[in-house]
């Protein structure tokens, strides 16, 4: 899984952090089941957006309530691969 990008926003008094990622070992519809499974799991996560042929995750959460490193450890203790640099896998 590679971090791509997070945002965080207040809108309305609402904290707003948004963040994407690509799960490169994310590759049938279970995984995909999975994954967002896992993710609305999480207290504070409002959307989750998951694209297979992309590999890629788009997660939307309060900021107040939860944020990136706990979306990150959850897909990393359910397994799945966190690349950091192309080719390089933690």
């Amino acid at each position: 899984m590679k971090q791509l990008f997070e945002k965080q926003l207040v809108v309305g008094g609402e904290h707003i952090g948004e963040i994407t990622f690509i799960v490169d070992d994310m590759v049938c519809r279970y995984c995909k089941d999975m994954v967002a499974r896992l993710i609305t799991s999480i207290k504070g996560v409002s959307r989750v957006n998951i694209n297979i042929s992309d590999k890629t995750v788009k997660v939307s959460y309060d900021s107040r309530i939860t944020d990136a490193h706990v979306i990150r450890m959850t897909l990393l203790k359910a397994g799945y691969n966190i690349i950091m640099e192309p080719g390089k896998v933690l």
